[in-house]
């Protein structure tokens, strides 16, 4: 089989509840949409879905893909969003299989297994978030969960490469398999939209979401990397790695790129893309 589908999805766990006080109209906006991906996911009818998030248990230098039975937690963020909770179940034979797959490739890649392999790791917002719009898949797939150096903040033009070859990795892997794969990408944009934020603001902020749109849209890897490194330092993007990895994943490969919506609902602006295989 093939990935069927691929997704960029927001973290931010605003997008859970559009009742409650105060939210932005962007965020409620996206709540929406969010809705509408998992629709479109469940049609995919996907056996194994793929995640990476920027927001996870993180080896300091290498990826890493959980070993455990599979994973739970809340959204939790701030002392809020605790009710928001998802469980789900791991591959373990098809990790196993990948990880050595990706080892025999000489990857900067570990396992990773939190207590014991027979228990769940834990999860916060950047696994739970999109996995709450998918709890509910007709499917029950199983998942494959991987987590990004921390290297990716202070390297990140450096892993460029390496990150581009794994996700041609990964696809080659997932070819392999005899199942319907949908892959997501975790990810937020800029966060230096607001001088209030925890990051301050930057006039780099808004044009480098507008460039990650219009790549988002285009899979242009020129846009991806030479147009927006020189803004990655001010524009504190958490979803840059998950674009690199996407990009080696699906380059020229027979995917019809959409983005569904951006905003900037807070200091940190979203975005919600799809990736369609062409039959």
């Amino acid at each position: 089989m093939v990935v069927v589908g691929a997704y960029i999805l927001p973290h931010g766990a605003m997008v859970l509840d559009p009742e409650k006080d105060n939210i932005p109209e962007e965020a409620i906006k996206l709540h929406h949409a969010m809705i509408k991906m998992a629709k479109t996911i469940d049609e995919l009818k996907p056996d194994l879905i793929f995640l990476t998030t920027p927001h996870s248990i993180a080896l300091s230098n290498d990826f890493g893909i959980y070993m455990n039975k599979g994973g739970n937690g809340s959204a939790e963020w701030n002392n809020e969003y605790k009710k928001f909770k998802v469980q789900v179940e791991f591959d373990q034979e098809i990790t196993i299989e990948l990880l050595e797959y990706l080892l025999d490739k000489e990857t900067a890649v570990h396992g990773i297994a939190t207590f014991t392999l027979g228990v769940n790791a834990p999860f916060r917002w950047g696994e739970v978030v999109p996995l709450w719009f998918l709890r509910k898949l007709s499917t029950k797939p199983k998942y494959i969960l991987m987590s990004q150096p921390l290297r990716r903040l202070e390297e990140t033009k450096e892993l460029i490469p390496e990150t581009l070859t794994l996700g041609n990795d990964l696809r080659l892997f997932f070819e392999s398999l005899e199942k319907r794969i949908v892959v997501i990408i975790s990810a937020d944009l800029g966060h230096t939209h607001q001088a209030n934020g925890p990051y301050g603001f930057s006039e780099e902020a808004e044009p480098f979401d507008k460039l990650m749109e219009k790549w988002a849209g285009t899979l242009d890897e020129k846009l991806l990397i030479k147009k927006a490194v020189p803004k990655l330092e001010k524009a504190l993007c958490c979803g840059y790695i998950g674009f690199i990895m996407l990009q080696g994943m699906l380059t020229g490969k027979g995917f019809t790129p959409e983005v569904v919506t951006r905003a900037t609902p807070s200091y940190y602006g979203m975005m919600i893309a799809k990736y369609t295989k062409n039959e």
